[in-house]
């Protein structure tokens, strides 16, 4: 059947109207007139795939990856990148109204760097191959590079796929100039150990260290920041400074400062010298080590971390608190601290606006949204990261 294209979802799927149910499109625009065969038909909506456009937008472009079609992971690359920002903008605008109530009018920073700014992928093994999830399915789709990954790393792909990867299960390479390769798996031969020698700085296997350093280093601005195997640290590497500036300006001065979900202490580190004392809090083992190792590396005094659950601490006599949560945002519990921490501001830091919305009307009753920032760490993508300053009332 044909239709026209009214809008994007949230995220990012074309909308239209078949018999008063809505039918979701992926990668078809706005204005677009597309033959579509349904694919998955609800009681409420349904799902199509385009099979031909018919009338083609004036904001569409082809992809320059070969797999686009089959990976998913330029999930927005069809779009002209100025418009997709536009896109990402409008988005933001209208979950902010529907799921937290505020009208708001953000800015959206990029750099416009499109392509290789990523420090970190995550791939899998096929028929000796190292692939990517093709989109929507379990397939696996071989590949020789990643335009979203930086020069080294995609060096790296193309050593593995040059190396007999029998019994290996999934490869994580991340890094900029210090490159880690992280392999899992039944067993590793020495071909692949012997062809990334002086190529990587580390080799991590099940989770043991058996070629070089414990971890890499990244630096951002006068910071350089330590990266265990399981840490999390920001992908564009490009971003993070002007991220985090805009983290430190919202989070302003004061005596102490909390770090909730720290990572490796990038934020506490950065912000710690606006304040007095800054106390860090991470579950995950590999980044509290390497938010200790990073506190040494930059000689930062007054910055402390413990290893436990966000939610089980008592939050109190802090000025400010900084929380950047997974893409799952915040528990409850958490909320509940928050709301009864009495800190003057909480910079809320996010990669999922939806549940950023969602956590800032639950933080309603104590906390005004004074401010959002959005900032272009995932081109080509559908996601966009968050800078939100929330003021006691």
């Amino acid at each position: 059947m044909i239709v026209k294209i009214d809008k994007l979802s949230h995220d990012f799927r074309g909308i239209s109207r078949i018999n008063d149910k809505v039918l979701f499109i992926p990668s078809v625009l706005p204005e677009e007139v597309v033959d579509v065969r349904i694919t998955i038909d609800k009681k409420n909506y349904s799902i199509g795939k385009a099979m031909n456009i018919i009338t083609e937008s004036s904001n569409r472009r082809k992809s320059i990856c070969p797999y686009f079609d089959t990976c998913g992971g330029c999930s927005t690359g069809y779009i002209k990148y100025d418009k997709a920002l536009v896109y990402k903008k409008e988005s933001a605008i209208d979950i902010m109204k529907r799921y937290a109530g505020y009208d708001v009018n953000p800015e959206i920073i990029s750099n416009y760097k499109e392509y290789g700014y990523r420090n970190k992928i995550g791939l899998k093994v096929f028929n000796g191959n190292v692939s990517l999830t093709e989109e929507e399915s379990n397939n696996l789709v071989n590949i020789d590079k990643c335009y979203l990954v930086n020069d080294n790393i995609n060096k790296v792909i193309g050593i593995l796929n040059d190396c007999d990867l029998y019994g290996i299960r999934d490869i994580v390479i991340r890094g900029t100039d210090e490159i880690m390769v992280i392999i899992n798996g039944d067993d590793i031969n020495n071909d692949i150990i012997c062809r990334l020698d002086g190529n990587v700085s580390s080799i991590v296997f099940n989770g043991n260290v058996i070629y070089g350093k414990e971890y890499i280093n990244i630096l951002v601005d006068k910071f350089k920041y330590a990266i265990y195997p399981n840490s999390f640290f920001q992908v564009n590497t490009d971003m993070i400074r002007g991220l985090y500036d805009e983290v430190k300006e919202s989070a302003g001065s004061g005596h102490s400062l909390l770090d909730l979900y720290c990572g490796a202490g990038t934020i506490g580190i950065y912000l710690a010298d606006n304040f007095d004392d800054v106390h860090g809090i991470e579950i995950n083992e590999d980044a509290v080590t390497g938010a200790n190792v990073n506190k040494k590396i930059n000689n930062i005094k007054n910055i402390s971390f413990d290893m436990v659950n966000a939610n089980s601490i008592l939050i109190n006599n802090y000025d400010v608190i900084v929380v950047d949560p997974p893409r799952g945002g915040l528990d409850k519990k958490t909320i509940n601290n928050l709301l009864n921490s009495g800190a003057k501001k909480i910079v809320y830091v996010s990669c999922n606006t939806i549940t950023l919305a969602r956590d800032i009307d639950m933080l309603k009753d104590k906390y005004v949204l004074d401010k959002i920032t959005l900032f272009d760490n995932f081109p080509n993508t559908k996601h966009v990261e968050s800078v939100c300053l929330l003021k006691l009332k």
